[in-house]
């Protein structure tokens, strides 16, 4: 059965995921929340600006290996709260409750009185990619329980 190389873009992060053909826009979008813990509800796929229908099969479009599916995410419906976990590379571990639009550099700030180091010295990650200051956390598809990784620099 053929397979292809998808790369879903959209925000910061861009997973590349393996579709068999025969699979539909659903199964991928069910792969997409294991890997980005954004619900399927929450989703909207579109290739080449029209949008991947759930019941449409992969092969249905005809994409090329690594071709780029653009995610679309809803945001959650009055901006709640949740809770993330964040690590440092001291062993120090903390939850904070955030928005999905709270910028990178307000949990910087955040962290500098939970931990008493200067924002200055840390870098954040969500699933391997360093986060931007500037971005809000949604960029980095941050959702309820997600985990950050701290890395503290003294040099």
């Amino acid at each position: 059965m053929a397979t292809v190389l998808l790369k879903i873009v959209g925000g910061e992060v861009i997973p590349e995921i393996e579709m068999l053909e025969c699979a539909t826009v659903l199964d991928l979008k069910e792969k997409i929340e294991t890997i980005l813990n954004v619900g399927v509800a929450r989703q909207t796929l579109k290739f080449k600006n029209q949008v991947l229908m759930n019941d449409q099969t992969i092969g249905h479009w005809n994409f090329e290996q690594h071709a780029s599916i653009v995610l679309c995410v809803k945001p959650l419906a009055g901006q709640p709260k949740f809770n993330i976990s964040v690590e440092n590379n001291y062993g120090g571990k903390t939850i904070l409750k955030v928005r999905e639009n709270t910028l990178v550099d307000e949990v910087k700030g955040r962290l500098d009185k939970e931990w008493f180091f200067s924002s200055s010295w840390v870098t954040l990650k969500h699933l391997s990619v360093e986060m931007d200051d500037d971005f809000p956390l949604s960029a980095y598809y941050v959702s309820e329980g997600s985990k950050i990784e701290a890395t503290y620099d003294f040099k």
